[in-house]
């Protein structure tokens, strides 16, 4: 039954955020899958009051950094 609850779990999504070329936050999403595009990040939460300011050191992934295309 293990077998059977891996090959279906559910993944919780994830939440990403778009960054423009002064790294300040244009969009907030949550999906399953990383979007495509390299100024998408990975973040720890949503907060829209980032949404037009740049992202605190807090609220970034320890894995995050521009997202390469697919």
């Amino acid at each position: 039954m293990s077998l059977f609850k891996t090959l279906f779990r559910q993944h919780p999504p994830r939440h990403y955020a778009l960054l423009d070329d002064q790294n300040r936050c244009r969009m907030l999403l949550t999906a399953k899958e990383r979007p495509q595009g390299e100024h998408w990040v990975e973040i720890a939460e949503i907060r829209l009051g980032w949404i037009g300011k740049p992202l605190p050191q807090a609220g970034l992934q320890q894995r995050s950094g521009p997202i390469p295309h697919a």
